[in-house]
């Protein structure tokens, strides 16, 4: 396949200014990129805030830009190292939003969303959609370090919630959850749905789900027990639910002051709490509780070395994520996604965009 000249392509201008443009395709790439043409692209939770603001200079440095970083497609070009590590023309991909310099103490161990060079594509660093070009767009140019080779038999739709899923996966991993313990997940947007899936994956005993309104209820169609965090005390039906010890893993998916002191409170003695959330503001933490009762508090970015391991879980039928893709968009109603996605309207939970449907 010829590359075209141009594409469409969701570009952002300033705060909240955005709009389907025609812009160039990537023509030139480095010897381990590749050129994909983008199947489906979801929003995720972050990309509000980028198309918001509220990460200025940071996510993205500059305008314009394309953001988007939960996508599957399909390589079409290639460069020779590429070739080299066994990629070709066809390969059907999913990505993550990741790639670090590969070269840094941090990269070297593993942990390339940490990467020492965060920030500086010149020394090789990359992160799609939030500070790197993104993937609200016909085509892609991406590194081999951030793709993931699929089935034929998985769904490029589902290939594009490796991203998400895997992050989750990452965050239940990061609590040490052991097969049989109970396990509280504050908060019911997509990861906390997400990590319930995870979680009952790696074997949790009961998964105890605070949150409110229709994903609540959705939560409990995962298997979860859950409580309303409007009109209970968290902390305390967590108490009424395990005698009195709290849960030995907490994840804190909801990001907010309010969840992350009610994680401290509800985690067991000796129990760990793994947070994914961002609060706008920095939260009080019940110190003298932590020390005392041993409990660690720990953080979360990204999903370093969990998307091999989610597609397997997906392939093998250890995950189903169907019923949490509930809406489909050509790229050119992204305005209308990205109201339904911020707006919860219809029970909206992911929301996919297709740069190539025109329809």
């Amino acid at each position: 396949m010829n590359l075209p000249k141009e594409m469409d392509a969701l570009v952002l201008h300033g705060v909240r200014s955005f709009g389907l443009e025609r812009v160039p395709v990537p023509q030139s790439y480095q010897d381990d990129e590749v050129i994909c043409k983008v199947d489906t692209t979801y929003i995720c939770g972050t990309d509000p805030h980028i198309i918001a603001g509220d990460f200025p200079g940071f996510w993205p440095k500059s305008y314009p830009f394309i953001p988007g970083h939960e996508w599957s497609g399909t390589i079409i070009e290639l460069g020779s190292r590429a070739v080299s590590l066994g990629w070709k023309k066809g390969d059907r991909v999913c990505a993550i939003s990741h790639c670090g310099c590969g070269y840094c103490n941090m990269c070297l161990k593993g942990r390339y969303n940490l990467c020492l060079n965060y920030g500086h594509e010149d020394r090789g660093h990359r992160q799609y959609g939030h500070y790197t070009q993104g993937a609200y767009a016909q085509y892609i140019r991406t590194s081999v370090k951030s793709i993931f080779k699929i089935p034929d038999s998985m769904p490029l739709e589902i290939a594009a919630c490796v991203d998400p899923l895997s992050i989750a996966l990452y965050t239940v991993k990061r609590s040490r959850l052991q097969p049989g313990d109970d396990l509280l997940i504050l908060g019911t947007g997509p990861q906390g749905m997400m990590a319930i899936l995870c979680a009952i994956a790696l074997g949790a005993g009961r998964i105890i789900a605070a949150g409110s309104g229709g994903r609540l209820k959705k939560a409990a169609e995962l298997g979860a027990i859950t409580i309303d965090y409007k009109t209970e005390d968290v902390v305390e039906r967590v108490k009424h639910l395990t005698d009195g010890l709290g849960v030995p893993a907490v994840l804190e998916c909801a990001g907010t002051a309010q969840s992350v002191k009610q994680a401290c409170l509800a985690a067991a003695r000796g129990g760990v709490i793994s947070t994914i959330g961002i609060p706008h503001d920095d939260p009080q933490i019940p110190i003298k509780r932590m020390v005392l009762d041993e409990i660690e508090l720990i953080g979360n970015r990204a999903n370093p070395n969990t998307a091999r391991e989610t597609v397997e879980l997906l392939v093998n039928d250890r995950i189903n994520i169907d019923s949490l893709l509930t809406h489909r968009y050509p790229l050119r109603d992204f305005a209308t996604a990205l109201e339904v996605f911020e707006s919860r309207q219809d029970g909206a939970i992911k929301v996919a965009t297709k740069p190539n449907e025109m329809n």
